[in-house]
């Protein structure tokens, strides 16, 4: 079932029980962290009229990485004309795939009930159907984006080559997308924060070394691509998941 929920003054988490999506608003503008499944931007719609705005009002989408359960409706916001923005290792990932791979739903353990309903959701969120972008805006590691938020890009590679988090430095919140997450999604291991399994990631050995970027990180609050958010230190946050 669609969820939207306000996590923080201006923040928004959106998606599904199993993945989230991210609206962040700061006055009358607003940035979009990653978008879900392409059947989402009807949420996006609905959580942004709540708060008495438009599509007009998104001044760009920062996507963490080019999975298909975060790049979603990504294409069909650029064609609103929505700026795309994702990490330059990921750009190519981002446009045709060619710079990375996910796990498919032949090489997750089916006998599981957990994965069969991760897949069932993945469905209805129309992650099945996620279309690459024809282009993208490029960040790099260490800039701040002139966005609503002021981001910081935290290069954070292992899950896909390209992979970003994104740090709210006023806000003290960390997007983390796969990098750290609080469901493990197939393994059953829900509520602390946690590596996907190895099979999840592009390279697991680079994965677990850029928990030690985001262990140096200021932030009290930790909104991941999948499970529920966290509070505490993001060291604290990285300690658990290095454990």
């Amino acid at each position: 079932m669609a969820r939207m929920e306000q996590v923080t003054a201006g923040i928004y988490r959106l998606g599904r029980k199993r993945h989230n999506f991210y609206l962040l608003i700061d006055g009358q503008r607003a940035t979009v962290v990653d978008t879900g499944g392409s059947s989402e931007l009807s949420l996006l719609r609905s959580a942004l009229a709540s708060c008495g705005l438009t599509l007009d009002s998104v001044e760009a989408i920062l996507l963490t990485h080019a999975h298909t359960d975060h790049i979603g409706f990504a294409s069909l916001a650029a064609k609103q004309g929505i700026s795309v923005k994702t990490h330059e290792d990921e750009a190519a990932y981002a446009m045709d795939g060619s710079a990375g791979s996910q796990v498919g739903t032949m090489d997750l353990p089916m006998w599981k009930p957990r994965a069969i309903l991760f897949v069932a959701e993945m469905i209805r969120a129309g992650a099945h159907r996620a279309h690459r972008l024809t282009s993208v805006e490029t960040v790099t590691d260490g800039e701040r984006l002139d966005l609503p938020g002021r981001p910081l890009v935290v290069a954070t590679p292992g899950h896909t080559a390209g992979h970003a988090s994104y740090l709210i430095e006023e806000r003290k919140t960390l997007f983390s997308g796969d990098a750290l997450v609080t469901d493990g999604l197939v393994s059953g291991k829900t509520g602390p924060p946690q590596l996907l399994p190895e099979k999840f990631h592009q390279d697991a050995t680079k994965a677990r070394k850029s928990l030690e970027s985001l262990a140096r990180l200021d932030a009290e609050l930790l909104l991941p691509g999948h499970g529920r958010p966290w509070r505490g230190p993001i060291s604290a946050a990285v300690s658990l998941a290095s454990s």
